[in-house]
């Protein structure tokens, strides 16, 4: 009997010890030692580490020997609730060990976070863009904070803020199988997909806003930062009619699932604009320039044109008798000569 006794003391002691030195399942506040937090939690246990309340911890910033001084040290209170202040931790990224004893506390990282709306049933990212109304929708949440999931805890890490055209705040919408929270939505990954969740059938025509915000321990109230603690908010655009269709022929197609807004006869149907098949330039050949043949001259065949008849005046022409040409005789010129030969002949003698 006395050894029985002492075997159930042992188990007991034994289940105790394990019951202390692993982090309560369902909860996202035990932190193992060494385990990774992030900076806005608030409400954390980090005893398991063995730090009590007054002990410090130091931290080396990288490149630094965790053989020297520390870079920083910091006082721990209340471990079994600790705030990893964003104004103390900010910058000092990586890990934090007792000082002096250098056993691993915990691992800060800066939180991330940002959202995509995607639209499931035409497969497409719709961020920013046209949904057309009744398709189903997905909300895809990127973030490092699914970490957290090392802890051994179920609960959520993220929310989802849908507000409508109109400005009213979502808590949760329904989809193909039910109703679905936006709230405490656990982050399974660094991609966390929540599948189609939205059916928009019945919702509000306009454009309607989503953000994500990392409800955590408290993250998006202590560090508000855009990209960090919340998402930067994105718009997306419900509605039946493409707005890049210009045309009066557009008109708006009811929807026989629609419980909010009366369903329109269809009385027209919006013809698809054509396909436009761009068609890359092609660069024009080059002209070279080639000197000019010149163009051969006809000549024309001479023509004599015939003279024109003289038309008769009216008064008669008057008739001239031409004077007669005085005619010199070749003997006058002889008696000269003799006359010439007369003179040389005298002067000789």
């Amino acid at each position: 009997m006395f050894i029985m006794n002492n075997i159930i003391k042992v188990g007991v002691a034994l289940l105790f010890l394990a019951l202390i030195s692993v982090p309560c399942i369902g909860e996202l506040t035990s932190i193992r030692a060494g385990g990774t937090v992030f900076l806005g939690e608030e409400g954390l246990d980090i005893t398991a580490s063995g730090v009590v309340d007054g002990d410090r911890i130091g931290w080396w910033a990288p490149g630094s020997s965790v053989t020297s001084e520390p870079t920083d040290v910091v006082t721990i209170s209340s471990p079994d609730s600790f705030y990893v202040s964003p104004s103390t931790f900010s910058g000092k990224e990586g890990l934090w060990y007792t000082w002096p004893g250098k056993i691993p506390v915990f691992q800060v990282k800066q939180p991330k976070i940002s959202i995509r709306v995607y639209d499931e049933t035409a497969d497409f990212d719709g961020t920013g863009k046209w949904i057309p109304r009744g398709d189903a929708i997905s909300f895809r949440i990127s973030s490092n904070v699914f970490e957290a999931n090392s802890r051994g805890g179920s609960s959520g890490q993220a929310d989802v803020v849908l507000m409508s055209p109109e400005g009213a705040k979502y808590s949760s919408v329904s989809g193909p199988s039910g109703s679905f929270s936006l709230e405490g939505i656990p982050l399974t990954s660094s991609l966390t997909n929540t599948g189609p969740v939205w059916s928009t059938g019945g919702v509000d025509t306009g454009t309607w806003t989503v953000r994500a915000e990392l409800s955590m321990n408290r993250i998006k109230d202590n560090l508000p930062d855009i990209g960090e603690g919340v998402s930067e908010t994105m718009e997306v655009l419900i509605q039946n009619v493409n707005p890049l269709i210009k045309s009066d022929v557009a008109i708006e197609i009811g929807d026989s699932a629609d419980t909010k807004l009366p369903v329109k006869e269809v009385t027209r149907v919006i013809t698809p604009l054509p396909t436009i098949t761009v068609i890359p330039k092609t660069p024009l050949p080059t002209v070279q320039k080639t000197e000019q043949t010149p163009v051969p001259v006809t000549t024309m065949p001479n023509t004599t044109i015939p003279a024109a008849t003289p038309v008769p005046s009216e008064e008669p022409p008057v008739t001239t008798s031409p004077l007669p040409e005085t005619t010199q005789s070749p003997i006058g010129f002889l008696p000269i000569l003799g006359g010439i030969l007369f003179m040389i002949l005298v002067r000789r003698s």
